[in-house]
């Protein structure tokens, strides 16, 4: 399948491998269908950011990344309904993501601007079912580590 990205330009994909979220995202109302992407040049199974496309709106997409990359660990706590909604038939086959931004306001120009992690609402994705959440409400530990 072919979709056109405002950011991303033509990107090709299985439709098949599209993320169904089972509740919209916040503050996104009717956005649900979505294509996680990478970077070509860069190896499929190493890759640290990704891009999470809509397939609903062309022009909205989201970097998102491994909250390992970033040195945070969640033990996360799924009701029955999320699980159930989800299809998730194990917790260790669940993959957590966050969404990464720049804040450009933090700095005097954009290029300058710091990197931040919306850690608060993170996507959990059944990527067995194909299947998405966004969590709010969060009740989670957020382990940090330091790297030497």
């Amino acid at each position: 399948m072919h979709f056109e990205s405002s950011l991303l330009g033509t990107i090709e994909f299985d439709d098949r491998s599209a993320l169904t979220f089972v509740a919209d995202l916040a503050g996104l109302e009717g956005c649900r269908r979505f294509q996680l992407c990478h970077d070509a040049g860069v190896e499929p199974d190493a890759p640290r950011v990704w891009w999470l496309q809509s397939l609903d709106q062309p022009d909205l997409t989201f970097s998102v990344t491994d909250p390992a990359n970033l040195g945070v660990r969640y033990v996360l706590e799924l009701s029955d309904e999320q699980a159930a909604a989800l299809q998730l038939q194990r917790a260790e086959d669940a993959v957590v993501l966050v969404m990464v931004y720049k804040d450009v306001l933090a700095a005097a120009h954009p290029a300058m601007a710091p990197l931040k992690a919306n850690l608060v609402a993170p996507l959990v994705i059944n990527p067995v079912a194909r299947t998405a959440l966004q969590l709010t409400g969060l009740k989670a530990d957020v382990c940090f580590s330091n790297r030497s």
